[in-house]
């Protein structure tokens, strides 16, 4: 049988706490940086007035709601 101490005991309780809190801080973090990285991919910038909005299905090229313009999504690989 294992026999522990008290100050091994508490130590034990201490440090499977603190690897619980550690393992939930990083699980947080990747799931921002994966939300981050959606919300990246679904968003279109209008090259001609700015505005920033969420592209709707599947077509390459997106229209701006604001003035009309076509865009096309995802990286732009145009010189200038």
């Amino acid at each position: 049988m294992i026999e522990l101490g008290m100050s091994q005991f508490f130590a034990l309780i201490l440090i499977s706490v603190a690897a619980m809190a550690g393992l939930s801080v990083g699980w947080d973090h990747l799931r921002d940086r994966s939300a981050v990285k959606a919300v990246r991919r679904n968003t279109v910038r209008c090259r001609i007035c700015g505005t920033a909005y969420r592209r709707e299905g599947e077509p390459k090229i997106q229209r701006c709601p604001d003035c009309g313009s076509s865009n096309r999504r995802g990286r732009d690989r145009r010189l200038g």
